[in-house]
């Protein structure tokens, strides 16, 4: 087939779950040698699409064809099989083995019933020269970084001959480098050897800049397909919520008063390095830097759930011991951490329940909780931050990204923290939730909160913070106020250690040192 050609054809596929039709009569088509890029809101039904074209769920209606046959996969052996491979954003290394059985793993080049080793080894450098990575497939892939990881599942995909792969929000946990490598092996593997690519993300300028097609779905259905050179990022926006979004980050003036967080010297050894700064009342204060800069190493120290070697942390004048997250919570933190189905949420059970979980001892008499107030406080925030869900008694599980997000969010709202951390608070999520958590954080600090936004997007921080704080390799490299003269240049080069600036001094911060100072 050349390049262009129509080799993969979904018609009316039709998905259903008990009380939800997941799928609603979706149809698309896939060329070789094209970027096809696969849009919509959390729950539109993109993860069930890729997981019926995946062999994981049986189709329940509708026909999917291969160069013009009919394929009914029963497993994901037989799509892959066919072709069709996919890597998911929950990456799926095997962190014992080394590179080469990772990347050749269910695959393995064999002699015999003897793994072929010196095959083995010989095609993982070829595959590891192309994607152009410069380590031994020797190595043991636990030792790697995410976005090796990332380039090892792609690889995979490669040992098994795809003519498709599919790329479920890939570059969610890359660095910039990475993703400039990720976006070169991409353009790559279609040019060059005429596969196929599905593109899933949340990032629209990488749909923009990647995609040769794009496909929209809402709501389980088809809303637009047509060439990414007949789409504006505005329009595709509109075609995925439904409505135009006429201004993503939802900042709001709110009164900067007096310093609740003080963070003096803090050091811990191999980690970060003397990181000093203060957060005020009111005020949203970001930090940003590379993957592995230590920016969530830092706030994991300031609520307690890693130990540092010295330092403080002082809360609202009151200095707070270290290593203890549930002195943190009593005093007033809360923290949103960087994986939100890791350490933020219980997925198996209810949103009542992961909202409540810090507030439970409040919630109780006698040991009893109350489980009308308890009801109470959950349905207060589930309307008051708009979480779309039938009730709180739903699984957290099956909500979407955005709406486990704001569960998150919700969750140390109950405890009315005076300091909010915010780690990656938009990471995997649509435009239109992202929206809305930025809606919410503006709220809260129009209310008198603190708040860190941890992010590794520059837009994010310039968009929602009053200030900004850069890292690079555990240490503090800059501190900039938001005005309309910070360009992202500077703080880039400030998070890539080439410029230092700490001019993010102001009118209100001198004041209090006035005072302070009597």
């Amino acid at each position: 087939m050349s390049r262009g050609d129509i080799f993969i054809e979904l018609d009316d596929i039709v998905k259903v779950f008990p009380g939800v039709r997941a799928l609603d009569g979706v149809s698309i088509k896939i060329a070789e040698g094209k970027v096809h890029a696969l849009c919509g809101e959390n729950g539109a039904g993109k993860s069930t699409l890729i997981k019926v074209m995946t062999g994981v769920h049986a189709r329940d209606g509708g026909d999917y064809r291969i160069d013009g046959k009919t394929v009914n996969f029963k497993s994901t052996k037989e799509a892959i099989d066919a072709g069709v491979s996919c890597v998911y954003q929950e990456l799926s290394i095997a962190p014992q083995l080394d590179v080469a059985k990772n990347l050749f793993i269910g695959n393995l080049p064999m002699k015999g019933h003897i793994i072929d080793h010196k095959t083995l080894y010989e095609k993982s450098e070829e595959i590891l020269k192309f994607l152009e990575m410069d380590i031994s497939p020797h190595m043991i892939a636990g030792d790697l970084s995410v976005g090796q990881q990332q380039m090892i599942e792609i690889g995979r995909a490669l040992t098994r001959n795809a003519r498709l792969i599919i790329m479920d929000e890939p570059t969610s946990s890359l660095s910039e480098a990475e993703t400039d490598t990720l976006f070169k092996v991409i353009k790559t593997l279609v040019e060059d050897r005429n596969m196929a690519i599905i593109y899933i993300s949340h990032k629209l300028d990488e749909v923009m800049e990647l995609a040769d097609w794009i496909t929209v779905i809402r709501d389980g259905k088809n809303i637009i397909s047509k060439a990414k050179t007949d789409f504006t990022q505005a329009e595709l926006v509109k075609n995925m919520i439904g409505r135009p979004l006429e201004n993503l980050y939802m900042k709001e003036p709110a009164e900067i008063t007096d310093t609740m967080l003080e963070v003096n010297h803090l050091t811990r050894d191999g980690v970060f390095d003397d990181i000093s700064f203060k957060v005020r009342k009111g005020e949203v204060v970001g930090f940003f830097g590379l993957v592995g800069a230590g920016r969530s190493e830092i706030m994991r120290a300031i609520f307690g759930v890693d130990k540092y070697n010295s330092g403080e942390v002082i809360l609202d004048g009151k200095k707070l011991k270290g290593g203890d997250p549930a002195k943190a919570i009593e005093n007033g933190i809360g923290f949103c951490t960087e994986d939100r189905k890791k350490e933020g949420l219980a997925l198996k059970i209810s949103i009542l329940s992961n909202m409540t979980l810090v507030k439970l001892k409040a919630l109780s008499h006698g040991g009893v909780v109350d489980r009308v107030a308890q009801r109470r406080a959950a349905d207060k925030y589930m309307k008051s931050i708009s979480i779309k869900a039938p009730s709180v008694n739903q699984l957290v599980g099956n909500l979407s990204g955005g709406n486990q997000q704001k569960v998150v969010v919700a969750k140390w709202l109950l405890m009315d923290p005076k300091v909010l951390i915010v780690d990656e608070p938009t990471r995997g999520i649509d435009v239109g939730s992202k929206s809305e958590i930025y809606s919410i954080l503006s709220d809260l600090a129009k209310q008198g909160m603190a708040i860190i936004v941890v992010s590794s997007e520059v837009e994010e921080i310039m968009g929602v913070c009053d200030k900004v704080i850069t890292i690079a390799e555990g240490k503090k490299t800059g501190e900039m106020a938001i005005t309309p003269e910070l360009t992202r240049e500077h703080i880039l080069s400030c998070a890539l250690g080439t410029e230092t600036d700490f001019s993010a001094e102001t009118d209100g911060e001198k004041k209090e040192e006035v005072k302070e100072n009597g």
